[in-house]
């Protein structure tokens, strides 16, 4: 009865409500939509950190003097039984020509099949032995071709490769780098040890597992190397995000409010108008409960109509965001898009019934002599 009742009152004043209804789901579309571009931008950025996830750098402990990391260390950490891979990289910084053009970039040196499961090559192949293989960026700078010949440090490497264009990498940075074979690095800079250790641990609970055997092998006297866990930047990012996330939420809620503010003002308006309809059933025995109640469902069916339809348009809102901005809409259809919607179509119908509550406490509280002597 009381929610036909409030159905009837809304569609008297059926511009009105539109009107509300339309507060409601620019709010809503505007929670549901940025939670659904925020999920999907996190989402796109650690899709390219996930698959180091189980990835740690040990490097030399510098703060302590150390600049190297020698070979019976790295031998320590192969022996160690709970690893999926070591990748043992000796790096330096060195001069490289080709015909007229010079540059100063990185030069790594690692063996064959280290860089095959790091890397793809876009042109040629990965062979290191007299050869070398140049990242995409360096070989556009330089104008290399497979098969030409360069000189790094005054040697002639050929090459043999020419690497896929990486992304951001926080362990090697290929784009603007060469890379040759152990053997050719020790001759060309005379070097044994190693600048850094890459290991894959088999799962993520074995880093821990990682760390202590480091300790005990090989900082038992004194700290030699770090142990640097990829996963850190994994939960530095994901909490960045959603940090970012909780802040764009918070601007879009800003619309939420005016909306609220606006099912304020109308319903307000129809307590005033609807103040003698108020007085007589207050006099045929409607208790304050009752005219309460009535209000209520009104806003509650303001904000759940509302709330519904934003949270429906908010699906072809995240589309176009997605679609504009990310350039993809894989992450569309994750179950943080499902939240972000619920999410959105919960606050619009709590900021509706909390808007309409203080119009129907004070529609509730009009004494009915007073209400049917109003004009």
């Amino acid at each position: 009865m009381y929610f036909e009742l409030a159905k009837r009152n809304l569609m008297r004043t059926r511009v009105r409500s539109v009107l509300a209804i339309i507060g409601i789901v620019i709010g809503v579309m505007a929670i549901a939509s940025i939670g659904i571009f925020g999920e999907g931008l996190k989402l796109s950025v650690l899709k390219n950190f996930q698959d180091v996830a189980n990835e740690v750098i040990i490097t030399p402990s510098y703060t302590h003097g150390y600049t190297k990391i020698d070979r019976d260390s790295v031998k320590k950490i192969e022996k160690l039984t709970f690893l999926e891979s070591v990748t043992p990289i000796k790096m330096k910084s060195g001069v490289v020509q080709y015909k007229n053009k010079k540059t100063y970039t990185t030069i790594y040196g690692m063996g064959r099949k280290d860089i095959e499961e790091m890397f793809k090559a876009e042109k040629g192949s990965i062979k290191l032995s007299g050869s070398c293989v140049v990242g995409n960026y360096l070989a556009e700078k330089l104008n290399l071709r497979v098969g030409v010949k360069l000189s790094i440090e005054g040697e002639v490497f050929r090459v043999s490769g020419i690497l896929e264009e990486e992304g951001a990498r926080f362990d090697i940075n290929p784009n603007n780098a060469i890379f040759i074979s152990e053997k050719d690095f020790e001759n060309l800079f005379n070097e044994k040890d190693y600048s850094m250790v890459i290991v894959r641990v088999e799962k993520i609970e074995n880093i821990e597992e990682l760390k202590d055997a480091v300790d005990k092998l090989i900082n038992s006297r004194e700290t030699k190397v770090r142990v640097f866990e990829m996963k850190t930047i994994i939960e530095r990012i994901t909490e960045a995000f959603n940090q970012i996330n909780l802040f764009l939420l918070a601007i879009a809620g800003i619309s939420l409010l005016v909306a609220g503010v606006s099912i304020l003002n109308i319903m307000l308006i129809s307590t005033i108008e609807r103040t003698r309809e108020i007085g007589v059933m207050r006099a045929v025995g409607a208790s304050r409960q009752t005219i309460m109640r009535v209000f209520l469902y009104e806003a509650l069916i303001l904000g759940a109509i509302g709330s519904v339809i934003g949270g429906i348009l908010s699906i072809f809102a995240g589309f176009l965001i997605e679609a504009g901005m990310l350039h993809t809409v894989e992450y569309l259809f994750v179950p943080s898009t499902f939240f972000a919607i619920a999410k959105g179509i919960f606050f619009g119908m709590i900021t509706a019934v909390i808007s309409g509550f203080y119009p129907a406490w004070k529609a509730s509280n009009l004494e009915p002599i007073e209400a049917l002597r109003y004009e």
